[in-house]
């Protein structure tokens, strides 16, 4: 298997409870990632811009991370994350699902 291939079968997992009704399990995640905005309806004037964010957790199904500057539901995403403890770079591209307001983020990508 490549050094690139996170298996979801192998990681450790944080326990969900019996009211998460998500499909997919969530891998916890502190890693730094770039995300360019694409396209956004609601806010055009953000396309282009790239924004430094952590990552809080992943999944087969989407990542969730914590951003300084608000990026609107509907919004194409072009994203670059650095996982720590694999080599290289991975890249993907998304859309924004929902969005809320996390207070302060510090350098370290911690409220």
């Amino acid at each position: 298997m490549s050094d690139n291939v996170i298996n979801f079968n192998t990681v450790r997992f944080r326990a969900r409870p019996a009211s998460d009704k998500r499909m997919h399990q969530r891998l916890e995640s502190h890693d730094r990632l770039f995300t360019q905005i694409v396209l956004s309806t609601e806010t055009p004037e953000t396309v282009g811009n790239t924004l430094s964010c952590h990552a809080v957790n992943l999944s087969v199904g989407g990542i969730q991370f914590r951003s300084a500057t608000p990026v609107a539901p509907g919004t194409l995403l072009d994203l670059w994350v650095d996982v720590s403890n694999r080599p290289g770079k991975f890249s993907l591209s998304g859309e924004v699902r929902w969005s809320r307001p996390t207070g302060e983020i510090d350098d370290q990508g911690r409220e």
